[in-house]
């Protein structure tokens, strides 16, 4: 092989390395944003917290994106209420439940 081709391997070989590097530090960035409409709030709640203030877009034209950061925030900062993990609200609906129950047990004692 000759000096020439050698050289034109190595640098070759060496914008591969910095184009793989390059792309290793964007795709963390990149993954940083959110589609609008990829938002795990839904669309419509998404638009109403962007209405509110409370979220606000990146992008231009009709391309708009959410930082990824700022959703997760928005997330823990406003708990699911009567989620089973509460159980205030799972007394409610075990109550509800259990008065499901004994309707349907007094109608079919009623139809015997």
């Amino acid at each position: 092989m000759s000096v020439e081709g050698a050289l034109s391997t190595l640098l070759e070989a060496a914008a591969e390395a910095g184009a793989r590097r390059a792309l290793e530090q964007v795709r963390p960035e990149a993954s940083r944003w959110i589609p609008l409409r990829g938002s795990p709030l839904g669309y419509r709640a998404t638009l109403r917290l962007i209405g509110a203030g409370e979220l606000t877009t990146h992008g231009a034209g009709n391309r708009k994106y959410l930082d990824r950061e700022m959703v997760d925030a928005w997330l823990l900062g406003h708990p699911i209420l009567n989620s089973p993990t509460n159980a205030e609200g799972t007394d409610e609906i075990d109550a509800i439940v259990q008065a499901n129950r004994a309707r349907k047990a007094r109608r079919k004692g009623a139809t015997k």
